[in-house]
């Protein structure tokens, strides 16, 4: 990985003209380094950690732990009400939208792993050891509580896979442009 992709700002390009969300990216990623610094480097970022929970998580409202691991170009869309559990796994260039919870069903179970690409709609749940594959689509106020396939459009609640990303919608159900 080059340090375009690794650095505190990995994510600022892929959130354009949001510059909440872009702030608290970098100071996410900036709290990952610091957490995983040696002992005597850590005891000094803990000031730094305690701000970055208040700041970031409870006055912004998007709950991205520095044990969390997410892949470069993170995307986020609103970022209000965002709840990632800290043993989720999140790949490259994934989307989340507000209102979304990545967590687990018991205190110490397992919690979710989205592949690369994923694009999660806004007030979307996903619980469990669920993993999400690449290239999915997670349709707007879906409840994920089974692994999703590589490149599947998943919607409901229950969610259910619905066809493959890339399928064309039906003639009737594409609406005329004006």
């Amino acid at each position: 990985m080059t340090p375009a992709t690794t650095g505190v700002f990995q994510d600022w390009r892929a959130n354009p003209r949001n510059p909440k969300v872009q702030l608290s990216l970098a100071a996410f990623r900036l709290a990952q380094r610091l957490a995983a610094a040696p002992r005597p480097v850590f005891v000094l970022a803990v000031p730094y950690l305690v701000l970055y929970r208040v700041v970031v998580e409870w006055i912004l409202g998007i709950e991205l732990h520095w044990k969390l691991r997410v892949g470069p170009r993170l995307r986020v869309y609103h970022g209000q009400a965002l709840v990632v559990n800290p043993r989720s796994v999140i790949g490259a260039d994934c989307i989340l939208r507000h209102c979304t919870t990545l967590g687990t069903k018991e205190d110490d179970g397992p919690a979710p792993v989205l592949g690369d690409g994923v694009d999660v709609g806004a007030h979307v749940v996903i619980l469990g050891g669920v993993r999400v594959g690449e290239g999915a689509v997670i349709g707007a106020g879906s409840v994920v509580t089974r692994d999703v396939p590589a490149g599947a459009v998943v919607a409901g609640n229950p969610a259910e896979v619905l066809g493959p990303r890339t399928a064309a919608l039906p003639e009737e159900s594409r609406s005329p442009r004006p």
